[in-house]
């Protein structure tokens, strides 16, 4: 599989993408897209960090926050992290 590197703006106050979105295929050929964000602008990982895990959140190194969505293929993996990172962005103001 070819890997490709999308880059979505986050659109929800409270959160910042850190990541761009990367999108992986399973085994059992389900996709997951990933994407590192910040709570308030605070990330648990230096820049460096970042970079030696080439900004991956699926890097086996990569430990900050980011968000996951799962689909059969990747605009829907993509539209339920779209979901997920807004559902933690309306959990910030409730």
């Amino acid at each position: 599989m070819t890997e490709e590197t999308v880059i979505y703006q986050c659109s929800n106050i409270g959160i910042a993408g850190t990541t761009p979105v990367h999108v992986k295929q399973h085994e059992d050929g389900m996709l997951e897209a990933r994407c590192g964000f910040a709570l308030m602008g605070a990330t648990n990982m230096t820049e460096e960090a970042f970079a030696a895990c080439d900004h991956n959140p699926f890097h086996e190194k990569f430990y900050d926050n980011y968000s996951t969505g799962k689909g059969e293929d990747e605009g829907k993996a993509i539209a339920q992290l779209k979901a997920n990172m807004k559902a933690t962005a309306d959990s910030l103001w409730v």
